[in-house]
């Protein structure tokens, strides 16, 4: 399903699943920014109306076969187009002391998980700790000049208030 929002121009589509472990059904909301770059989202259907949604833990104990759903989608949209990056914020949860030098829980898993699917070979693996912001950048579209770092940092200070200073792997 494809949403538009024709004020901000933000075109999201919309992914469900539901887990076999818990049966809960899971919304990913992929939002599609320039250069072929794509935003990650994903919640627990039971909590759509929270603003906190992105927080909030399930305690189902199993956030290996949520993520990896999220990985086949971004595999099916790699397989239609070999040039998009991907990114996502590992969201704080709601009760945790925030602490801007050290990655959330969040970010080491989805660190861990991103590196141990995804090689080096196709995607360059970037992150700013402070923001909880990790991305997997296509290396084809760094090598022909057409996205650069500065650019992608340039284009989430847009979007999000804050400095932003992305690392690679």
């Amino acid at each position: 399903m494809r949403s538009k929002d024709n004020s901000t121009l933000r075109i999201v589509d919309l992914w469900t699943f539901k887990s076999t472990k818990s049966n809960k059904r899971y919304i990913v909301e992929v939002e599609r920014f320039s250069n072929q770059f794509l935003g990650l989202k994903f919640y627990w259907k039971g909590v759509v109306e929270s603003k906190n949604r992105y927080s909030l833990l399930t305690n189902d104990f199993e956030p290996r076969t949520i993520v990896m759903s999220c990985v086949y989608i971004m595999l099916e949209y790699f397989s239609r187009d070999n040039c998009v990056s991907f990114g996502f914020v590992a969201a704080d949860d709601i009760n945790s002391a925030d602490s801007s030098n050290t990655p959330n829980k969040r970010f080491r898993f989805y660190r861990r998980l991103m590196l141990s699917i995804f090689g080096s070979e196709t995607f360059a693996q970037g992150y700013d700790i402070k923001n909880s912001i990790y991305l997997l950048i296509n290396k084809k579209m760094l090598r022909q000049g057409l996205i650069s770092i500065a650019g992608i940092e340039a284009e989430i200070s847009k979007l999000y208030e804050g400095e932003y200073s992305l690392v690679l792997d």
